[in-house]
This record gives C-alpha cells, sequence and structure tokens, in this order.
C-alpha cells in the first residue's frame, strides 16, 4: 500500500491543473482525436465507432484523464448490453478489493467523489466463465465512468466504451492488475466495484493490449 495516498479532498482526489475535455455529441459519431503530451510523454489517436454504443446516448464530455487509479467493475452475465448503464450492489461498490484510504476516499460517492471517479480509465467485465479464467472469446470493455447515481436500489453506473479487451489477458495479467489472484479465483469471478491505485493504461500497454488514453 503506498503510504502517500492522502483522503478526499487533498492528493488523492483529482490534481489536475486544465482539464482536458474531449465532446462526443450525437448518437451515431466517429472521433478522430490527437493528444500530445498530455499528462504522458506518448502521442494517442482515438477511433470511436458505435460499435459498442447503443445509439441511445446524447453524447459524452470527459474532463480529465487520471491513470494513477483504474476503475474495476464486475457484473452479472448479460449486463454488458446495449444500454451502456448497469446497477451495482450498494454493498459491493468500493468495499471490498479497494485499499482503506480509497474506500475513505470515494466509498461515499460525494459529488466530488464522482467527478474523480469519471476520470479513471476502467474496466467493466462480466463475471469469468469459469474458476479463475474465461473463455478466450469473452470480451471485457475499457472506457470511463459518465455518471454515477445513488438510488434505493442500488448504484447506477453509466459508461462509455472505448475499447474491447479480451478477457482472459485480464485474467493472465491478475498479478500486475492487482486482482488478487488464486489458482481458481480472482477479482473477475466476483460482481464488485473496485478502485485500484495501478497504471492500468501502461500494463496493458506494456503487454501488448493499445488502448486510448490521454
Amino acid at each position: 500500500m503506498d503510504n502517500n495516498t492522502q483522503p478526499a479532498g487533498h492528493a488523492l482526489l483529482q490534481n489536475i491543473n486544465k482539464p482536458t475535455e474531449i465532446n462526443l455529441p450525437g448518437d451515431n459519431n466517429t472521433l478522430i482525436a490527437h493528444a500530445d503530451n498530455v499528462n504522458n510523454e506518448y502521442n494517442q489517436v482515438l477511433i470511436f465507432s458505435n460499435q459498442l454504443s447503443s445509439g441511445r446516448n446524447p453524447g459524452y464530455t470527459f474532463s480529465g484523464f487520471n491513470t494513477d487509479f483504474y476503475n474495476l467493475i464486475v457484473v452479472a452475465d448479460g449486463d454488458l448490453n446495449d444500454t451502456n448503464h448497469f446497477l451495482v450492489d450498494k454493498s459491493r461498490a468500493i468495499t471490498e478489493s479497494t485499499s482503506p484510504e480509497l474506500k475513505e476516499a470515494y466509498a461515499a460517492l460525494t459529488p466530488e467523489a464522482i467527478d474523480c471517479v469519471k476520470t479513471f480509465p476502467t474496466i467493466i467485465a462480466e463475471e469469468n466463465h469459469h474458476y479463475g479464467k474465461t473463455d478466450e472469446s469473452q470480451m471485457a470493455v475499457y472506457g470511463m465512468i459518465t455518471d454515477v447515481k445513488v438510488q434505493d436500489n442500488g448504484i447506477k453506473v453509466y459508461y462509455q466504451p472505448l475499447n474491447c479487451v479480451p478477457q482472459q489477458k485480464l485474467n493472465d495479467l491478475a498479478k500486475e492488475l492487482g486482482l488478487g489472484r488464486a489458482e481458481c479465483f480472482n477479482e473477475l469471478n466476483r460482481m464488485h466495484w473496485a478502485i485500484k491505485k495501478i497504471n492500468l493504461v501502461e500494463v496493458l500497454r506494456d503487454n501488448g493490449i493499445q488502448v486510448f488514453s490521454m
């Protein structure tokens, strides 16, 4: 655990001097965006299509991009559909597989905390089809959280997909991604929402998986 992590309202919360904004208007558009030296020393090109988007969403604005942390959300089979939202059980939303410092900062899901988690890259996956592994065809979603609503029946999370990632690749990288790998079980086998202080983009890129970042 990083002893330098700070509680909400200080360094742990977003530390970006001037947020970068990317607008994705409309519901069936393709966007090609190019960023030079924004928080990282490399260039990225985003090619976004409606293949993963339902076409029902009015468009999104991404404000800032913080690769120091990432959201891991594991949902039930069938939850990754064309609605681009799902419910997380309140008892499993940033309550497990997350450091005490990050729980303190984000678990209450205050407006300030929600603004921060929306800047973290996010992996959204349905549960593994097998213990500790899954079928080669199962794909997880890499994207961004666009909104979070705390409701009586759970936490409603809206998201914008950016890339597909083979889920077995995530199982193979369980140690690097902090997924608590055991021989027959890891976090991709349990529905929950966790936050990790790990540079997801760097881990994926170092292992040959190219995803969008700023």
